[in-house]
């Protein structure tokens, strides 16, 4: 009997000493402290907890996925595998290190937790925003991961040409952007501006001194002069660029997106397929523009520039010419591919529009501009809207209402003087725009 009250006060002092020195019987860790939600929130850097892992207060014994990195963010840094923004993490926005913070907003922001949310995204193990198998960069490349979906290995971080939303911040191997994804702050469709301005995702570090083609590709109002008197705007190129880069115009009259690529005779002028598209008769035989662009040794080279543009033909009601929207878009995503797959670089523009006027003022009469910019945005492709800009150059030059018999040939075709001043007004918005090319520019 005297044994046991003895462990009797024995514990009600144990209990008492406890109490005073402000200890709790839970065992529970703290969750909101320095290891809880509080700092490993929607902005953290950690996961769960910002610095012990998923439950523990300070770095306590029950450490979590990202055990003592959480605070610092991830495996080896704040924004994942190595580092902050992706696989190789160097680049982002100019206002963040992966996107707009340390994980991009999207898939890799504040939105899904990415930088320290609930689900660790950038800094648990399989981080959303540059973890080892982090979605933000991964194989919906939104982070600009070594699998990236369109742009694989060249992806260093950033993202491009709006596709915020759509695969986090990186896409096509993104090198980052001056707002986040083209748009204003990476907004989620590319923004309204012609898909942002630069940088954009190209096959490597421009080199200025490097001899480089230019490849220009659309219809008649860029193709090379015609002894009549017609004039497209890409013949007159060369002279707005430097000695390191030679233009091939490969435009050719009476195309739209889908003869172009598969050849005209190719495209059936009477068949439709099942969403109603004129049928390409060969699928394995592209026309012998495309063909010259992609032979091994004549074509398209690693640091080249395409410029490809369409949507005066295409807007034909009839076959073979005639291009839904769907279609063209997927065209363009077609050609976006095809360009980088050799290492060049793509370029999209809407089409020049034509003489309208308005009493004295010229109004845009071309069609598939929205389709342009959208694929742009989705393939991180840089978009020159040259409808919006040459009918600021037609109102420049006050060629409304009675036109000019230099610059037009018919009211939709150039001539010289014509072709000259678009050519150099898209020079420009390349400069403008601060798309690579730039650097091969005068």
């Amino acid at each position: 009997m005297k044994t046991c009250l003895t462990q009797v006060f024995a514990g009600i002092f144990a209990l008492t000493a406890l109490s005073l020195l402000g200890c709790s019987s839970d065992s529970s860790p703290a969750s909101a402290t320095s290891g809880g939600a509080t700092s490993g929130g929607v902005n953290g850097a950690g996961g769960k907890s910002a610095t012990g892992g998923e439950t523990t207060s300070s770095g306590g014994t029950s450490v979590a996925t990202s055990a003592t990195g959480g605070a610092a963010g991830g495996i080896t840094g704040s924004g994942g595998a190595l580092g902050k923004g992706g696989t190789s993490g160097t680049d982002g926005s100019a206002s963040g290190t992966g996107g707009r913070g340390s994980g991009g907003s999207g898939t890799g922001g504040s939105t899904s937790g990415a930088e320290g949310g609930t689900s660790a995204a950038a800094g648990g193990t399989s981080a959303a925003a540059g973890g080892t198998s982090a979605a933000a960069g991964g194989t919906s490349a939104a982070a600009g991961g070594s699998s990236a979906a369109p742009g694989g290995a060249r992806g260093t971080g950033g993202s491009m040409a709006g596709t915020t939303g759509r695969g986090g911040m990186g896409g096509a191997g993104g090198r980052g952007s001056s707002s986040g994804s083209g748009g204003t702050s990476g907004s989620t469709d590319g923004g309204a501006g012609g898909g942002g301005t630069g940088p954009f995702p190209d096959a490597g570090p421009v080199d200025p001194n490097k001899k480089i083609t230019v490849w220009l590709v659309g219809d008649s109002t860029m193709q090379n002069c015609q002894g009549s008197g017609q004039c497209g705007w890409a013949a007159e190129f060369q002279q707005y660029l430097g000695p390191n880069a030679t233009v091939s115009n490969q435009a050719r009259g009476g195309r739209s997106i889908q003869t172009w690529i598969w050849g005209d005779p190719n495209v059936s002028k009477t068949a439709t397929d099942a969403n109603g598209e004129c049928q390409v008769i060969d699928t394995s035989t592209y026309s012998d523009n495309l063909t010259t662009m992609l032979d091994p040794t004549k074509g398209m080279q690693p640091g080249d520039w395409v410029y490809v543009a369409f949507g005066i033909n295409d807007a034909s009601a009839g076959c073979n010419r005639h291009v839904g929207s769907a279609l063209f878009q997927s065209d363009l995503d077609f050609m976006a591919k095809t360009i980088r797959s050799k290492g060049a670089n793509p370029i999209f523009g809407t089409s020049t529009s034509g003489q309208s006027c308005q009493g004295s003022t010229n109004v845009p009469n071309r069609a598939f501009g929205p389709e342009t910019k959208a694929a742009g945005a989705a393939d991180d492709v840089p978009v020159i809207d040259l409808t919006t800009l040459s009918v600021a150059l037609y109102n420049s030059l006050k060629l409304c209402p009675s036109g000019s018999s230099t610059f037009w040939f018919d009211g939709t075709h150039f001539k010289t003087d014509g072709a000259t001043q678009v050519a150099g007004v898209v020079a420009q918005a390349i400069k403008d725009q601060g798309i690579g090319l730039a650097a091969y520019l005068k």
